[in-house]
């Protein structure tokens, strides 16, 4: 179809130049590219609305910068159509300025400089927030690359613990090698540990009977 139609080398030269879209692997390597898709990405609503006003203020001034050059009588008028207007409008809100059209009466002048302003100030409101969007994303990546690489530690395995019936007032509920000898000690000589009371209370009354002896003796 395309040989019959005698344009096979323009199709063939458009592909070829598919080819130039190879350099967005780069992104791969870059991380200053990858600093910029994510910029873009969180700047969405930013962008969107800075798209919005600039369409919004091109088909407006297209439209005056048409009906203003026919006001006055103009033979070099240039703007012969709407959409023509269209190309000026972008070229001055954006600043460029190719110099291809031009107003040549005073009342297109007075819509080109409107256009002009316009467009420079629809372009400094939301163009900050995306720049310091990527301001944000540069010194994270920044600090990010700074940091020292640190191996991941493989934490020691805990112990398992001794198993034993749960005692209610025990931490964790488990009964210890000291408390198991003493559960012991209690079960198996329930009389020792009163025993050992009653000596410790004669011990006591004994010394305190002598040395009251003893001090009864000295008054004496």
């Amino acid at each position: 179809m395309l040989t019959k139609l005698k344009k096979e080398s323009d199709m063939l030269e458009f592909f070829s130049i598919i080819r130039i879209m190879r350099l967005c692997k780069l992104t791969r390597h870059s991380a200053g590219l990858k600093i910029l898709i994510h910029t873009f990405k969180a700047s969405a609503k930013e962008l969107i609305l800075l798209i919005f006003f600039l369409v919004l203020g091109i088909v407006i001034f297209a439209a005056l910068i048409y009906y203003a050059e026919r006001i006055q009588y103009n033979p070099d008028n240039n703007f012969e159509s709407i959409p023509v207007g269209l190309w000026w409008a972008i070229v001055t809100m954006t600043t460029v300025g190719y110099g291809d059209m031009a107003p040549k009466t005073y009342m297109g002048m007075f819509v080109g400089a409107l256009c002009a302003l316009a467009g420079v100030l629809t372009i400094a409101l939301p163009v900050p927030v995306i720049v310091s969007n990527f301001a944000l994303f540069y010194s994270h990546t920044q600090a990010r690359s700074k940091l020292p690489k640190k191996r991941r530690r493989v934490l020691p395995v805990e112990a398992p613990r001794p198993k034993g019936p749960k005692v209610p007032g025990v931490p964790g509920g488990v009964v210890g090698p000291q408390t198991r000898r003493m559960n012991a000690i209690k079960h198996n000589h329930p009389g020792a540990l009163d025993a050992k009371i009653a000596r410790l209370g004669k011990l006591v009354h004994t010394i305190t009977t002598f040395a009251f002896l003893l001090g009864f003796r000295a008054v004496q």
